[in-house]
């Protein structure tokens, strides 16, 4: 008897243990907790946090599904972003929605299994048509022909100018606005113009700026696309840059950071260029178009510019990402907050106009636009904004190039053709 009362304790316990583990595991599916309610979380970067208004979309999508607690995870950087490929191949997740920028892992994620496609797996597109994203904005979110990213934002590269410098220069039209640089002879022949030296030849002002830092490969995109409209060969991972008009441009970078007309600040620092632009000690600076936003409350609007990369046949085009792991079981509630909260018009017009971070939906691109004028002098290069191919060995690509760059453009025994021969055989080497 009492051995059988001994037994019927074990079997109550365990079953006890089993339902616990079985509530705790319907909670880790998504499923409502005892109170009804449920948790999407979101993981992110403080940048993307303040920047793309995640507070105020995770307002707006908690007042339409009171039921629905939304948490925000801030990543300490991209980097972290590689964690996740083990926990999800375990089919565990700390979070639903994660902000990937300019795709960063999506790739891997794919090859692995790891994320959803939205188009096929989620019909994502069902009830939120493909026709209300900016042209070329949803493409940024594609690899490998799968459709397993959808761009919260996205940005362009192009000229910011001071043009207070360009009046003082004597290099403006009759209106006074900056003329235009329709090629890279016309940006080295400005640099030059606009860089002042005092009667020791100290540089006290820098014609242009160009980032030869974490971005040179948007850089050099952008530089392809412009002149040639596109930036890869047919193969759609290799760089198209091997023709005479990128030897003859990389030939003036050259020129103009040995003669001190392109600041080499980027060479360490990534915000050099930026920083330098707003404390009004460079006259241009060519990375993310934004650039002219940041220093409107040091410079002032009135004397601030924007212009197109030289060619004008189009632009470096990058997003910041959004992925839904397949390991969450909450897929329903994250496209629902990126629908509701994230392509909002408060989220999606704000973060154009207060921060250069355009809108991926038509109708608010357009209404962020009217406010914003300035953006409208590189409408024709944002037709045809192209993203550059993400390489398997896409850090090795960077880190390669930065060394070609930053130790040919000062070496007067380097010329432009040993660099862009240097460019090929790293690509060659590289896995695309």
């Amino acid at each position: 008897l009492k051995g059988g009362l001994k037994m019927k304790r074990i079997a109550i316990v365990l079953l006890v243990l089993v339902l616990a583990m079985g509530m705790v595991f319907a909670q880790g599916k998504g499923e409502k907790e005892a109170t009804g309610r449920r948790t999407l979380r979101i993981s992110a970067e403080s940048w993307q946090i303040s920047k793309i208004y995640l507070e105020k979309a995770k307002e707006i999508f908690e007042k339409n599904h009171p039921d629905v607690d939304v948490e925000i995870i801030t990543l300490a950087d991209q980097n972290v972003l590689a964690n996740y490929v083990i926990d999800w191949s375990k089919g565990n997740t700390e979070t639903d929605l994660v902000f990937l920028d300019g795709g960063y892992m999506a790739k891997t994620y794919l090859a692995q299994g790891l994320i959803y496609d939205f188009d096929k797996e989620l019909n994502f597109f069902k009830d939120f048509p493909k026709s209300k994203y900016q042209p070329g904005a949803l493409e940024t979110g594609v690899y490998e022909g799968v459709q397993v990213c959808v761009p919260a934002i996205y940005e362009v590269y192009g000229i910011s100018l001071n043009k207070k410098m360009f009046q003082e220069a004597g290099l403006v039209d009759a209106n006074g606005e900056p003329l235009p640089m329709k090629t890279w002879d016309d940006f080295y022949k400005f640099s030059e113009k606009l860089t002042k030296k005092d009667a020791g030849g100290v540089v006290t002002q820098v014609g242009s700026s160009i980032q030869f830092g974490n971005n040179l490969t948007g850089i050099i995109g952008g530089a392809i696309v412009a002149q040639k409209g596109h930036i890869t060969k047919p193969d759609g991972y290799t760089y198209d840059f091997d023709f005479p008009e990128f030897v003859n441009m990389v030939d003036l970078w050259q020129k103009g950071v040995q003669n001190g007309y392109i600041s080499t600040s980027t060479f360490v620092d990534n915000a050099g260029g930026r920083n330098g632009f707003k404390a009004g000690q460079i006259a241009m600076v060519y990375e993310a178009a934004g650039r002219w936003m940041e220093a409107i409350p040091t410079i002032g609007i009135e004397n601030l510019s924007l212009a197109p990369i030289p060619g004008g046949k189009g632009t470096f085009a990058f997003g910041c990402q959004m992925a839904i792991p397949k390991a969450s079981k909450n897929a329903d509630l994250a496209m629902q907050f990126i629908k509701e909260g994230v392509y909002s018009e408060y989220v999606q017009v704000n973060t154009f106009t207060k921060f250069g971070k355009m809108s991926v939906i038509k109708e608010h691109f357009n209404k962020a636009l009217d406010e914003t004028p300035m953006w409208k002098k590189l409408s024709d290069s944002m037709e045809n904004g192209v993203r550059i191919p993400q390489w398997q060995d896409q850090a090795k690509w960077l880190t390669g190039l930065n060394v070609i760059f930053q130790e040919g453009l000062v070496d007067p025994k380097t010329s432009a053709r040993d660099i862009v021969n240097k460019m090929t055989a790293l690509s060659d080497s590289l896995k695309k």
